[in-house]
């Protein structure tokens, strides 16, 4: 059990997390993006939201250079209206939208796709909800549109490209950027399209928001690059002078039951939205357990609700609804099924703030229950001033209010929208108006991975808790002495999650928060040490995008290759000139089908040829097409076969081939295990020192050969443990299912096997005939590779590896390895 420790002042002790995870949350590097060739059909047209400045012409332009049919939205009181091939919105109406939807309909054709520009907003001398209700109302017109438009391009995107993009100007930074001045109403946007990204399969959904100070130019052509962006993995981005980057989920090791300092005391005071029942209130139990604080808990349900005396020892559902039936008989009234349900809500309610208030004054803390309407901060303000009277001034908020209306997008209605987002949006700017902000010592807000995901049917909710988040920031960079946390809470064992929910999170193998283990960790969230984190995850993810599979397609994605963007090439030189590995050629091919599918992954890549390597010498060509053609696809696995071309001369220049096996993550197969046999002839051997002598011309990025423990006429066995480079050092070639860094590895030990067996020859790679891949190779970790050898003369060598971990776990599987052996290559 969580107690204070009173040998220290300061420090308290947490209680145990029941396995709730803890992510901090960040930006991480993006490559460029690669460039899918597309075009709409005649029949459809890209929608252009217009927000009034130069920026809207542009992307017009830019739209148009590209061959699109450009229409362009004009918003009510829009500045500079376009008047060439524009539809008015006369009202931020759910009618009004859909009547200018079906205006673009009979004027210009279908939509194909969808660019929202959205304002730029700053406020002035701190008042941060100065464009709170004319951005909000352009968030509501947005949200109405996607209603409208779902039809349109669910139907393109069954068999074709078919877009929803956004564009915000907040930071460039997704609202991380630290400034103190731009209003984040527009941040809720990515909510809304991590959500439709989940509802919408067939259609490619995207939020960006870009630094606003760049160049108009720029941001058009930036806009256009991630309309082409092959990659559907890929939902937020975030452009600005430091490059462009997306938001990452880190996990962070928590010590459970261990000392923490914070800043808590027992005269601290709370104001908790929320806080009376449920998830909040299991929070604010445990906090009363371990820092004996004062509360002032504010809910709807009446304070002054008798529970009646039938129902105080009843606690089953449909034996209480039996009894209140009863109780209404006997006094004369008609047990309708609304009075039945609305007496249960009432008892039910008042017996868990009863128990919330009875547990907090347990565990010593003074609590106040207050009934008040959270987006009203009138409705308990004389209330509250009078707990404030009795407890002391509000030292902390903890806004746990929230309210669901789960729907798919083209049935959500004005009030789901406008009751949705009112509870945590005016419900969070009455709990600041309530209190004296420079008194504030802790200020958390209950958000969700809702947002931070998405979540089907919760397009509403997942706005209003990114822009929760994004409050988080602004709030930490204008008050930096208040510890701000943003908890995007994974979801509960309790509260809001159904039966059935938590039967379909079971089966996608999503972990839910256990209560205690929840509670416990927002006591963990409230250490000094998170004092600079102001958004966290707590809890898992959600379920993640069901690819649309559709008809066979071919893929023709374009991509510019310089060694400035890919500083890894550096480390794999050869005479002086960097050189593509061949494994980072195949990554290429592989990442690139799995990208198009993000919920499959890489099993198989097969006769892998290289034809000609690309040379970084000066005379390297920069553009290179990549083609995907899908041989086969179902549910199970899509089945690719893939080439790196370039242009230019009379035909396409060939320089690597490939079939690929894409299935599906929930079908990858277990992991074979394995265990070398030691020649014992051999006497283990520094792989380090490999790297000095001249052996292997590999730089830092590629090396990892820390022994070699057999080395025979038949194998050679290494160890090997790779230390991750910067994703930005990675370049176009990231880490995702496919570490080719590691993979490389296997082709290092046939250059040192040939020249072992060979009077010091060396050798390059040719082909490969297959390679499976059960797991992703970790860097950091130690793994173990066996070379057997299968053939071996003067000028050529093929071997078989497998790569496991000390365990026997196999990672991956060669098959075919080939390389030209000869005594005339030098590195």
């Amino acid at each position: 059990m969580p107690m204070a420790l009173e040998s220290k002042e300061g420090l308290v002790k947490t209680g145990s997390f029941h396995g709730v995870k803890r992510f901090e949350v960040g930006l991480d590097y993006l490559p460029p993006p690669d460039f899918l060739e597309y075009a709409l059909p005649d029949t459809h047209v890209a929608l252009v939201c217009n927000e009034g400045t130069d920026l809207t012409k542009s992307v017009i332009a830019a739209l148009k250079l590209a061959g699109n049919n450009v229409v362009v939205l004009n918003l009510p009181n829009v500045k500079n209206p376009v008047v060439e091939q524009a539809v008015n919105l006369t009202a931020a109406t759910d009618e009004a939208i859909g009547a200018a939807i079906e205006s673009i309909h009979q004027k210009f054709g279908k939509l194909g796709s969808l660019i929202h520009l959205h304002p730029h907003f700053e406020f002035q001398n701190g008042n941060f909800t100065q464009h709170f209700s004319a951005e909000k109302e352009i968030v509501k017109i947005l949200f109405f549109l996607a209603k409208h438009v779902q039809k349109d391009l669910n139907e393109l995107g069954e068999t074709q490209r078919a877009n929803f993009l956004t564009v915000t100007r907040m930071d460039g930074r997704l609202g991380q950027g630290k400034r103190g001045d731009t209003s984040i109403i527009g941040g809720g946007i990515t909510g809304l399209v991590k959500c439709l990204n989940l509802e919408w399969s067939p259609v490619f959904c995207r939020a960006l928001d870009i630094q606003p100070e760049l160049p108009v130019q720029q941001i058009a052509h930036q806009v256009i690059a991630e309309l082409h962006d092959a990659n559907v993995a890929v939902v937020e981005v975030a452009v600005s002078e430091e490059g462009r980057k997306t938001t990452v989920a880190r996990p962070t090791e928590v010590q459970e039951n261990q000392a923490i300092e914070t800043t808590i005391t027992p005269d601290s005071v709370f104001l908790v939205s929320g806080g009376a029942r449920g998830v909040t209130a299991s929070c604010v139990v445990e906090m009363a357990r371990t820092f004996h604080c004062k509360f002032i808990l504010l809910g709807r349900s009446a304070a002054d609700f008798v529970v009646p005396a039938f129902a105080k020892n009843e606690d089953d559902e449909g034996a209480l609804k039996r009894l209140i039936m009863n109780d209404l008989k006997e006094r004369g009234e008609k047990p309708s099924l609304p009075l039945v349900k609305k007496t249960y809500s009432d008892i039910t309610a008042k017996k868990e703030i009863d128990d919330t208030v009875s547990k907090i004054r347990i565990h010593g803390s003074e609590v106040i229950y207050l009934q008040g309407d959270v987006t009203k901060l009138t409705s308990f303000k004389i209330a509250l001033d009078q707990a404030t009277a009795q407890l002391g001034k509000v030292t902390g908020i903890i806004h746990g209010a929230g309210r669901l209306a789960d729907k798919y997008i083209q049935d959500k209605t004005e009030n789901d929208f406008e009751n949705v987002l009112s509870v945590k949006l005016d419900g969070l700017l009455s709990l600041l108006g309530a209190a004296n902000l420079n008194d504030l010592d802790h200020l958390v807000l209950f958000s969700s991975v809702a947002g931070f995901y998405g979540n089907v049917g919760q397009t509403d909710y997942a706005i209003a808790n990114e822009i929760l988040s994004k409050a988080a920031h602004l709030f930490k960079t204008n008050h930096p002495k208040t510890q701000v946390s943003a908890i995007n809470w994974g979801a509960w064992d309790s509260g809001m999650v159904s039966g059935e929910l938590k039967a379909q999170f079971e089966t996608a193998g999503i972990s839910l928060v256990n209560s205690e283990g929840g509670a416990a960790m927002l006591v963990n969230e409230l250490s000094t040490e998170y004092a600079s984190q102001p958004q966290v995850i707590i809890g898992g993810t959600l379920p993640s995008a069901v690819s649309h599979l559709g008809d066979l397609q071919t893929h023709r994605i374009r991509r510019k290759l310089s060694l400035e963007i890919n500083p890894f090439l550096k480390h794999h030189a050869i005479q002086g000139n960097p050189v593509l590995p061949i494994v980072n050629a195949v990554g290429w091919m592989a990442q690139s089908c799995e990208s198009l599918y993000p919920d499959y992954t890489v099993l198989k890549i097969e006769d892998a040829k290289l034809f000609k390597g690309i040379l970084f010498d000066g005379n390297q060509k920069e553009d290179y097409l990549l083609e995907l053609k899908e041989l086969d696809k179902t549910h199970e696995q899509i089945v690719f076969a893939t080439n790196i071309m370039s242009e230019g001369g009379k035909l396409p220049m060939n320089h690597y081939r490939a079939k690929v096996t894409l299935v599906n993550k929930k079908s990858v197969p277990p992991a074979p295990h394995f265990n070398h046999q030691i020649s014992h002839s051999y006497q283990p051997t520094d792989g380090a020192v490999l790297y000095q002598d001249g052996s292997l011309f590999h730089g830092e990025y590629f090396q990892g050969i820390e022994q070699i423990l057999d080395c025979s006429e038949h194998q050679m066995v290494m160890s090997c443990k790779a230390t991750a480079l910067p994703l930005a050092a990675q370049g176009q070639f990231p880490v995702l299912s496919i570490n080719t860094y590691i993979a490389d590895m296997q082709y290092q030990a046939m250059v040192v096997w040939v020249q072992k067996n060979r009077d010091g020859a060396n050798s390059l790679p040719l082909q490969t005939d297959s390679a499976i891949l059960y797991r992703p190779l970790p860097f950091g970790k130690k793994l173990l590779v066996t070379l057997k050898v299968r053939e071996a003369n003067d000028v050529k060598m093929v071997a078989d590896f497998t790569i496991y971990d000390e365990e026997g776990t196999v990672y991956m599987e060669t098959s075919g390895a080939t390389v030209t052996i000869s005594n005339q290559l030098v590195w």
